[in-house]
């Protein structure tokens, strides 16, 4: 194998598989990139069982060939070189790296024990790069992070053919987010939340251009410009969660979101420990308040158009922050119906995003 290649380029394009490398040094071939050059086009692959990546990177192809090379070693010492061009000479044992006056070499993983890569198949649909990546932010940060609920743990994915639903939950709010494509069939799938995540990543900075989102029984495939990222599916039954959804509640308030956001993160600061934030929700608007008997109290009002009847309702201010942030717009509407039962976050004039948040149940008044 030998080519010549760009140093920013190969650099990038080093940092975008990575995404893929293993963590486990008891498997050494999954720690390294794989390499292979076919004409003037260099394809690098990583896996580590649960996630797999592949681009394609043009090159001046000189010699074709495969490759397995450890993959953070060689990342960061493309990225140490010179702005310059790369040269990387590879027989059965060591590539030769050199880049204007540098040279070194780096010693090989057998090639032969990287892991196949599986050619995706399934029900494919198609989906703008710049929404599917909104999409994304806006939904898995509600996935849980406890290991022990593998199926909270992922993000559920509907494919029908009007378009795509993610959904995602930790039991203590849930994120929505519909997405109108045109899709060959239906299908579902329960994908890791960091292998979605990644996927986003990679179609934020394709935001011109497209996705395709390709789902079969084992696995999920994202396919953005030259970038290719697969993922094992969680196995097991995501929550019923439509019957959590509301059909509607009588009490609205359309605020600013960035004032609420900023009054929901300041009045949040004493609200430690699980302490709530409480929201008094009356004509004028709502007022937040916190208390905590080791650090203090917080107070402030927001004005905002309400509708209904008075009603408190106490939430955790850094789950009401998130639902805030991954809405869009100038305002956002804050739907409740009482102390007992979720709020609910739209963007004001859409409703492709939902998010839904637990209250905090509030100790009753002493008589």
């Amino acid at each position: 194998m030998k080519f010549r290649c760009d140093r920013d380029d190969l650099s990038e394009a080093l940092q975008t598989v990575q995404r893929g490398v293993s963590n486990r040094p008891g498997i050494p071939a999954l720690t390294g990139v794989l390499l292979e050059t076919s004409a003037d086009m260099l394809t690098l692959t990583t896996t580590d069982l649960e996630v797999s990546a592949k681009l394609g990177l043009p090159v001046q192809g000189q010699e074709e060939g495969v490759a397995l090379i450890p993959a953070r070693l060689f990342a960061d010492m493309v990225k140490s070189l010179p702005q310059a061009p790369v040269e990387l000479d590879a027989d059965g044992s060591q590539a030769r790296i050199s880049c204007g006056a540098f040279e070194g070499t780096v010693r090989l993983l057998p090639a032969e024990d990287f892991p196949a890569w599986q050619e995706p198949g399934g029900t494919t649909v198609k989906l703008e790069a710049a929404r599917f990546a909104e999409a994304v932010a806006q939904v898995a940060r509600a996935a849980s992070r406890d290991e022990a609920r593998p199926t909270l743990s992922g993000v559920l994915l509907e494919v029908t053919r009007e378009g795509v639903t993610m959904v995602a939950t930790d039991s203590y709010r849930l994120a929505l987010r519909d997405l109108t494509a045109s899709a060959e069939g239906e299908a579902q799938a329960l994908v890791p939340e960091r292998a979605l995540s990644e996927a986003g990543r990679a179609a934020a900075g394709d935001e011109k251009g497209g996705v395709d989102l390709v789902v079969d029984q084992s696995q999920v495939t994202f396919r953005t410009g030259a970038f290719t990222l697969t993922s094992r599916l969680i196995e097991g039954q995501f929550p019923n969660y439509r019957q959590l959804l509301p059909e509607g509640y009588e009490n609205r308030l359309t605020v600013s979101r960035q004032q609420l956001l900023d009054a929901v993160k300041r009045v949040g600061i004493l609200a430690r420990e699980n302490t709530p934030v409480r929201m008094e929700f009356n004509a004028l608007g709502v007022r937040l308040s916190s208390s905590s008997p080791d650090l203090g109290d917080a107070v402030e009002a927001v004005e905002a158009r309400y509708e209904g009847a008075d009603v408190t309702v106490a939430f955790n201010p850094t789950y009401l922050a998130d639902g805030l942030q991954a809405s869009t717009g100038e305002t956002v509407r804050l739907e409740i119906k009482d102390g007992l039962k979720p709020g609910v976050v739209r963007g004001e004039g859409s409703n492709e995003f939902t998010y839904l948040v637990m209250p905090v149940r509030l100790p009753a008044p002493v008589a």
